[in-house]
């Protein structure tokens, strides 16, 4: 079978965790070549998942004929010059989020996309996870949605040494995780937004209200001050009559909607490098499972500092030190998986993606500079 031949470029962790072991094992793509400024990482990340080639200069895979497209997971700084530079060469593009900080930024990665006729696809992968498809479709059948609360929390702010070393400035979190949830509600409504008015109690920590053409309202609630232990996110949405939620996309629950089955489980989503019994339980027991995960990876990480902190060898510190864990907010099944196979599919026939495109990183972005003008200044921005 013919395959859609990759390039990654940048060969960080959001490569290795999904993008490079991903098209590895994607029956519809074939990684020709890693990419990375570090001759170091690409030579670790090649050692621990064994791809043939490797280079530390974009150029040369760009003016390589064999390959049809490029995965780009660089820095976000990078994402719309080198998803330009890339669509000039003649390559299909799929990009890490945010495109760009703001929608001007992203005008002139729709323009090139025009000029080469080639598809821009945009890493806002929970299009394709299958706890969504199956909500959007459940809702959609039933007059929705119409009311949405959407959380997404994590503990990145309590980690204040990684914060400053990434030197991360404040409304990042907006940028880089809002950003995938603007995408989403905009694809759960088949509406843009209309307006926006953010709240936020301190630094990166909000509550983002969003108003659509459609008619239909959402809330994100955002927290970087939350611990490992509390599952990522969550999703709650009123269809005509009822309610879909879904629970860190590992279990679907319908309320007052009779017509469809009103608990749905779904599987984690694996990596090769760590251990996969994550997959079987969340499909068997669902969000009792991610949560029990989620408990015991946070207590797992408050020992193992107990037992560095104490400066003695044991056994049990040796045990921890060498555990092969899931990858945490990894493991649930996001759509990644899927999102690359499709768009490989596309590349190889020439049909159309269904994933988020140039023009919806643009439009994401542009909802997202006004929450965070919103924040600014305390009033509703309309768009």
């Amino acid at each position: 079978m013919k395959k859609a031949r990759f390039a990654v470029i940048g060969a960080g962790g959001i490569a290795q965790n999904q993008h490079i072991p991903n098209l590895m094992r994607s029956p519809y793509a074939e990684l020709k070549v890693v990419c990375d400024l570090d001759a170091d990482k690409l030579k670790a990340a090649q050692e621990r998942f064994g791809f043939a080639n490797m280079c530390t200069n974009h150029k040369e895979v760009l003016a390589n004929p064999e390959i049809d497209a490029v995965l780009i997971a660089t820095r976000e700084d990078s994402h719309a010059p080198l998803t330009i530079e890339a669509l000039d060469a003649g390559k299909h593009v799929y990009v890490e989020k945010p495109l760009a900080d703001d929608e001007e930024s992203c005008k002139p990665v729709t323009a090139a996309q025009e000029r080469a006729g080639k598809f821009v696809a945009l890493g806002f992968n929970r299009r394709f996870a299958p706890a969504y498809v199956k909500a959007k479709e459940i809702l959609k059948a039933h007059g929705g949605p119409n009311l949405i609360h959407y959380r997404i929390s994590d503990e990145f702010w309590l980690r204040t040494t990684r914060f400053s070393e990434l030197g991360h400035k404040v409304g990042h979190r907006m940028i880089t995780e809002d950003c995938h949830i603007a995408d989403l509600l905009r694809w759960f409504t088949d509406s843009e937004v209309a307006s926006v008015y953010t709240m936020s109690p301190r630094v990166d920590e909000h509550a983002i209200c969003l108003k659509f053409v459609s008619g239909a309202a959402a809330v994100i609630f955002d927290s970087g001050y939350c611990r490992k232990d509390l599952p990522k996110e969550y999703l709650e949405a009123t269809a005509e009559v009822g309610c879909v939620t879904v629970e860190d996309f590992v279990e679907m629950n319908c309320y007052g909607i009779d017509d469809v089955e009103p608990t749905v489980k779904f599987a984690g989503h694996t990596h090769p490098k760590v251990d996969m019994i994550h997959k079987l339980l969340f499909q068997e027991d669902g969000a009792h499972a991610m949560r029990a995960m989620r408990r015991a990876m946070r207590n797992y990480e408050r020992r193992l500092e107990e037992l560095q902190a104490s400066g003695e060898e044991s056994v049990e510190l040796w045990d921890l030190q060498n555990m092969k864990l899931p990858l945490g907010n990894y493991s649930v099944d996001k759509g990644w998986q899927w999102a690359i196979d499709h768009f490989a599919q596309c590349v190889i026939s020439g049909e159309t993606p269904k994933t988020a495109t140039a023009y919806d990183g643009m439009m994401s972005a542009k909802v997202i500079d006004a929450a965070m003008e919103s924040a600014r200044t305390g009033e509703i921005v309309r768009l």
